[in-house]
């Protein structure tokens, strides 16, 4: 279905176009439509608390498909969410998980992110998802980082690039848009943004150099649209103090002329403190609009995204904001449509029969065995194990994994294990009793989340020195570095139930 020519679009219309806002409900009920007439919002972003079931969440995106089209607005309705796979996973909880990206950069091997791609794009293509918030094309230059780690395909621009076009590849060829995240990168700095204000002081070479080649890699290969984060570049003048998201410089002189990309510039969401501490409510829409953002990401506060697009309405309504801008964006986020569409056309999903055997396979090719001194891999029948896993936390609002069970006990059949849970940061007289429980078997087999962050795992680690030891870096690689050199280490850099079922099987 194309734009009816009829549909005269108001202002408030058009200005609603720019929202793509948190779902107002799980089902297209009273609420949905209240929020609808208040604030009609041109796209929408799902969250793991909008799902319920399969089914509830097909009937969500078919209803608001019929919705969109009902009131005449342009097809497909931008539905998206955030499925990077790994510790970022919103359709997890009935899908088969995937490796995260740094496992897959693991063995710098970028078919593996086409493949990635390919299999995340399928499981949103079944659903009627029109964007994937993803790939993510930080290069992680900084170790302590605490909101992306994982997230990032590796430490290197040209690998990054690489993977993350292939990444994009596998998307289309299911028929899902791609978003390059989080522009101009957000691999240096320390502090997250969801919490509070984020700096980087690279100076504008070392950003070009180190942060932006895989965002220019991701242009030249179609990328449909560019999230912008909100780190404020200290040392780049030209950014006058600014968040990414606010300032002219990044978006519209570095973004749209110099790098050239057409696309849709969309904001990381701005109910991020980074933002919503800073600024008034009713001028960070006008002030992103103004900077060059087609696409306001505002995910859970109703009353935030109301105020926000009040205050835009205004902008527009008194001149300080030409309603032609705001058409410009509006002609973008059509251009996205259109791509959807013609995505869509030409997809070749993969069956969902498939999907299982199909992560199981990538989960398989990323394991890395780092070392093996003693060979105490494979696993043996005739010895006695000790399992230590580390209970899960998120580390980042950016973390999907809270809470879940490391689910790697039940895969070990037909050995001798037995379970032990441990605290990501082990008080010392944890590490005692645990020491003393597992004494009487032959290996521990020890899972690390971070240990080169939480010390509190490295002595945990050091305590078991005395004994064969296989430790498996669950998380960020650079846990390697912190493992005394005796003990066999395996990077897997994920817990999702694929990759602790392909190590029970490759190992045991």
């Amino acid at each position: 279905m194309g734009m009816r020519v009829e549909k005269q679009l108001t202002i408030h219309e058009k200005v609603g176009m720019l929202f793509s806002m948190g779902a107002p409900s799980n089902v297209v009920d009273n609420q949905f439509h209240q929020r609808f007439a208040a604030l009609p919002f041109g796209g929408m972003s799902i969250y793991p608390y909008n799902i319920e079931s399969k089914e509830q969440l097909l009937s969500l995106f078919k209803d608001v498909q019929d919705f969109n089209e009902k009131k005449g607005y342009e097809s497909p309705f931008l539905m998206a969410l955030d499925e990077e796979g790994g510790t970022l996973s919103t359709l997890d909880r009935f899908f088969p998980s995937v490796p995260g990206n740094r496992a897959l950069g693991l063995k710098h091997n970028p078919q593996l992110a086409y493949d990635n791609g390919k299999l995340l794009g399928s499981m949103m293509a079944t659903y009627g998802v029109a964007v994937d918030w993803a790939p993510i094309l930080d290069v992680n230059t900084n170790r302590k980082n605490s909101v992306i780690g994982v997230r990032s395909y590796g430490e290197d621009p040209t690998l990054v690039s690489d993977y993350g076009a292939k990444y994009i590849h596998g998307l289309h060829d299911a028929g899902v848009a791609a978003t390059a995240k989080h522009f101009p990168g957000h691999g240096e700095t320390e502090a997250d943004s969801h919490l509070g204000s984020v700096t980087c002081s690279l100076s504008e070479s070392e950003i070009f150099e180190k942060l932006i080649p895989p965002f220019e890699r991701a242009i030249r290969e179609g990328v449909d649209a560019i999230m912008v984060n909100h780190v404020i570049y200290d040392q780049v003048e030209q950014s006058n103090g600014l968040p990414a998201t606010m300032s002219h410089y990044w978006m519209t002189e570095i973004l749209r002329e110099k790098l050239g990309f057409k696309g849709v510039i969309c904001t990381d969401d701005m109910e991020m403190r980074a933002i919503k501490d800073h600024f008034p409510a009713k001028e960070i829409g006008v002030l992103a609009v103004e900077a060059g953002v087609d696409q306001l990401l505002i995910c859970h506060s109703p009353e935030l995204q109301q105020e926000v697009f009040d205050g835009l309405v205004t902008a527009v309504e008194t001149g300080r904001i030409a309603e032609s801008r705001i058409d410009e964006s509006i002609k973008r986020l059509t251009q996205l449509k259109k791509a959807v569409t013609q995505y869509r056309t030409n997809a070749t999903v993969i069956p969902e029969r498939q999907w299982a055997q199909n992560a199981l396979h990538l989960a398989k090719q990323c394991l890395h065995l780092e070392r093996d001194p003693k060979q105490l891999l494979p696993l043996d029948k005739t010895k006695s194990y000790a399992l230590i896993l580390p209970k899960l936390e998120a580390l980042t609002p950016a973390d999907s994994t809270d809470g879940k069970e490391v689910p790697l006990a039940s895969k070990l059949v037909n050995l001798q294990v037995d379970t032990f849970s441990i605290s990501l940061k082990p008080t010392e007289k944890e590490i005692a009793e645990l020491r003393q429980q597992v004494d009487d078997k032959d290996v521990v087999i020890i899972g690390t989340i971070n240990a080169h962050l939480f010390t509190e795992q490295q002595a945990l680690v050091r305590r078991l020195n005395d004994k064969d030891c296989i430790v498996l870096v669950l998380r960020d690689p650079y846990d390697c570095d912190v493992i005394p050199a005796e003990q066999t280490v395996l990077l897997i850099c994920s817990t999702g139930e694929s990759s602790m079922e392909a190590f029970a099987l490759e190992y045991s």
